[in-house]
């Protein structure tokens, strides 16, 4: 039996999560799999209610201060720092747990229920399921690109395909020996300022050990980026 690890760090209302769990539980599995579910909760005590749901769940708290307005998510250092440990918490879980794949997906997806099955028959190291937000300047931005810190995002990734990319995140399914070869979240030392972001450093480690990264658009993604578009996906259920 192939096991596979679903986590993220969760830092999120309680209302959001609770959709995105029930998008997990909806995830559909081909025949010798098994998934497991593992969080990291970070200054998030109303989220604690949810994970009833969950297999398992920590706490680790951080000092560190995180904004949301109504139309964006503002983002500094010490975010982007903590972050970056927090993900890496959940890498050394699958590796010390003997996961076959990691599946990172944040906290604000809702996923298809077919995901996970066209992910693993895509059979890539590293592979990532696509979804597509408007930025309040209202440039539209999805969560893969094909160079440096966001450029490059072909309107053809948004007909059904599998697309190598450059970078990618937020809802990606890696292999084990990804993990194994070391890559991970830690920030690039001599990388300050040129690249914002703590999935450029996984993604530069990946492709400095020679894998792929690829983004399939079969079956996208939504996501709860903002209050607003939260109620427009409970009003439309």
């Amino acid at each position: 039996m192939k096991r596979i690890l679903i986590t993220a760090p969760v830092r999120q209302d309680a209302d959001i999560f609770r959709e995105y769990l029930k998008s997990l539980g909806r995830l559909e599995l081909p025949e010798g799999y098994e998934t497991e579910t593992y969080f990291v909760v970070n200054n998030c005590p109303e989220a604690i209610r949810e994970m009833r749901e969950c297999d398992k769940w920590i706490v680790k708290d951080t000092e560190t201060y995180y904004q949301k307005t109504d139309n964006d998510h503002i983002w500094t250092r010490d975010n982007m720092d903590s972050m970056m440990r927090l993900r890496n918490e959940t890498i050394c879980y699958a590796l010390a747990n003997g996961f076959d794949y990691w599946f990172s997906v944040d906290s604000d997806l809702i996923l298809q229920p077919e995901t996970l099955q066209i992910l693993l028959k895509a059979d890539k190291d590293i592979v990532s399921e696509i979804f597509w937000t408007r930025a309040p300047s209202g440039r539209w931005w999805c969560n893969a690109w094909m160079e440096d810190q966001a450029t490059g995002m072909p309107e053809k990734w948004r007909k059904p395909g599998l697309y190598e990319c450059g970078m990618t995140g937020a809802c990606t399914l890696v292999k084990r020996r990804v993990l194994e070869s070391g890559v991970n979240y830690a920030r690039i030392q001599n990388i300050r300022k040129a690249l914002w972001g703590e999935d450029r450093h996984f993604c530069i480690r990946a492709a400095c050990l020679g894998f792929k990264l690829w983004i399939d658009s079969h079956a996208p993604a939504t996501h709860l980026y903002t209050r607003q578009l939260f109620d427009e996906y409970m009003a439309g259920r």
